[in-house]
């Protein structure tokens, strides 16, 4: 990418293309998406940073929980 198109790009736009970013550099899908929902956005929310802690701790206690836990069989 040169730099006139690095220039022309919007906020937003280089939000959204971090956000994907994240997720073919090897960030778990599920943490870059919250990102993505609540703290990657060129206006966040005045909550954004408590609306992502809420959305990961709510990530985590499904992931620690076993019974909620997929098997999936190779």
């Amino acid at each position: 990418m040169d730099d006139e198109a690095k220039l022309s790009e919007t906020p937003e736009e280089f939000l959204d293309a971090l956000g994907e970013r994240l997720v073919k550099e090897g960030v778990d899908r599920n943490l870059a998406g919250v990102l993505t929902k609540h703290v990657l956005k060129a206006t966040p929310a005045q909550n954004a940073v408590v609306q992502a802690k809420d959305a990961i701790l709510k990530l985590a206690s499904e992931r620690a929980d076993p019974s909620k836990t997929e098997v999936v069989n190779d």
